[in-house]
């Protein structure tokens, strides 16, 4: 998601919390324009708290986990900076299918229609899956080459999850996963393994650090 606030990045994107940037964006717009003017921000900000809080069923530690002294299977970063912090991917999640970029749609509410390259909401055609497929451009230009023999090949794949509403669905996108909060899980569930833990480990310890996401 776009957001031109600017603050003190950490060092470990780990540290940062779902919906980050644009609860940052939402308070300097209500200091600076007064209460209303943070609405849209906001609720960008609660979709993406929505989409983490989905996301923790995979990235918790299972009992067996623990009991084999484990990491999950699953790792997720939020609010990834992109383009000195103009930008950022809402969501990186890591796991045995690869890596899938997420983009929060907070559209509470209203009527949501996906018609192939389209997701039209109440009648306004947005870029929704131009942006998603874009950002998914993004992390392999800059995430790939980091990676190193090890990993193998790491399959990167653009996600837009539709919070706050249903989804009528006319046609699917051909590289574009979209799905509803109901959906969401069952989808990266049903993505074919192609990293054991080990690789996932390694992924996200190259994912997880700021200069990674650095053109």
């Amino acid at each position: 998601m776009d957001n031109t606030a600017t603050f003190p990045e950490a060092t470990d994107l780990t540290q940062h919390y779902p919906g980050r940037r644009v609860g940052h964006e939402a308070a300097r717009r209500r200091a600076e324009m007064g209460p209303g003017a943070d609405r849209t921000w906001r609720l960008g900000a609660d979709g993406e708290e929505r989409t983490a809080h989905l996301l923790e069923s995979l990235t918790g530690r299972t009992r067996r986990d623990r009991l084999l002294h484990r990491p999950p299977s699953w790792r997720v970063l939020h609010s990834v900076p992109l383009d000195d912090g103009r930008a950022d991917i809402d969501h990186v999640l890591i796991g045995p299918p690869g890596v899938c970029v997420i983009n929060t749609r907070h559209h509470r509410g209203r009527r949501v229609v996906l018609d192939g390259d389209t997701l039209v909401v109440d009648g306004f055609r947005t870029d929704a899956v131009a942006r998603a497929r874009a950002e998914g451009a993004v992390a392999r230009e800059l995430l790939l080459p980091r990676l190193d023999a090890e990993t193998g090949p790491v399959p990167v794949r653009p996600v837009i999850a539709v919070v706050g509403a249903a989804m009528q669905v006319r046609r699917w996108p051909d590289d574009v996963i979209v799905a509803t909060e109901g959906a969401l899980v069952a989808a990266m569930r049903g993505l074919t393994p192609v990293l054991d833990a080990r690789r996932v480990e390694r992924v996200h310890d190259v994912a997880r650090r700021p200069g990674s996401w650095v053109g």
